[in-house]
């Protein structure tokens, strides 16, 4: 080897060695200047709720401010590309969910991010489920009923969500493969919209989020049939689980994962992580959640990757089973 050659690799060595070792300085450093939360959805429901709260929290924990982006649109789409677009350095957090961080994946032909790839999951913040709610004077009072409706009169039923690939879409299509039923699936813009039509009567039945179904159903204008929770909703004690209506394995809990861009330095993602499992696990936290009807859940960075990985496999079945057409 020739003294340049040896020169050049002392070199490549001494660089290498300084970027290992600023991972831990960054860190001990971290955080300089404020954070972002970017939220996939506008202001006022449960995961913009929640995600001030954890944001609140992690401003204390942390000594920075963290500053709200509510960008919705595009099923999350949206504000995942701009999480994506900032630099891997921690300074900017997604509080993403089952639905834009997993079922994406498999709805969209020409997604421009890979959700497993591009995205470190730090924690888990919560689970949410769903309530397959009717309007109070439907003559539909239980599953039983439900599933002998829809078999006498194929297609008469129809069930509204707040778009194609949303949860109350999927799940319902999953409970026409399970309870072998045909209901006819009608996609809305907004959730607003599917309960003043089940109000009007213009739609049979809704698999609600469990935070939009809690207020109909004790303000009397809609019966809550069964839910996807593993256990019932304290909020809602006379609706049974579909395990208990006879529909098992119907338990479908959707995520809300907190992450960060991959190539953020290991040791700011570790300290990101633990701090966000701890604001979880605070009472004052725990309660904020499951006053919503929300189920409280960290998790490490490990396991809420598994979770991640386990939440695509289980829709790509769902969405290949019901034939769902890709979208642009």
């Amino acid at each position: 080897m020739s003294a340049f050659h040896r020169l050049a690799a002392r070199l490549s060595a001494v660089a290498f060695s300084a970027a290992m070792l600023a991972h831990p300085a960054a860190a001990q450093n971290y955080p300089t200047k404020p954070l972002t939360m970017v939220i996939p959805f506008a202001a006022g429901g449960s995961p913009d709720v929640i995600g001030r709260v954890v944001s609140e929290e992690l401003s204390k924990e942390l000594g920075q401010n963290v500053i709200i982006e509510n960008r919705g649109g595009a099923g999350g789409n949206i504000a995942a590309m701009h999480v994506l677009e900032q630099p891997a350095d921690g300074y900017t957090l997604f509080f993403g969910t089952s639905g834009n961080m997993a079922t994406n994946k498999v709805l969209y032909k020409n997604l421009k991010f890979d959700p497993e790839r591009d995205f470190i999951p730090l924690s888990t913040a919560y689970a949410s489920c769903n309530v397959l709610i009717v309007p109070a004077n439907s003559p539909i009072k239980s599953i039983p009923d439900l599933v002998a409706e829809a078999k006498r009169r194929p297609g008469a039923l129809s069930f509204g969500s707040p778009g194609v690939g949303t949860a109350g879409h999927l799940i319902g299509e999953l409970f026409k493969s399970r309870a072998g039923v045909d209901l006819v699936h009608v996609p809305y813009r907004g959730q607003a919209q599917v309960i003043n039509d089940l109000l009007g009567g213009h739609l049979s039945l809704s698999f609600e989020a469990v935070a939009t179904a809690i207020p109909v159903v004790q303000g009397g204008q809609m019966r809550g049939l069964a839910s996807t929770c593993l256990a019932r909703v304290p909020q809602l004690p006379d609706v049974p689980i579909f395990a208990e209506v006879g529909v098992k394995d119907f338990a479908q809990e959707a995520l809300v994962i907190v992450a960060v861009r991959t190539g953020t330095p290991p040791a700011i993602a570790t300290r990101l992580s633990e701090t966000l499992q701890k604001i979880v696990q605070k009472p004052e936290v725990t309660r904020r959640i499951t006053g919503m009807g929300l189920i409280a859940k960290s998790s490490t960075s490990a396991q809420a990757k598994a979770m991640l990985n386990a939440e695509v496999a289980r829709w790509r079945v769902v969405v290949d089973a019901a034939k769902i057409p890709p979208l642009d």
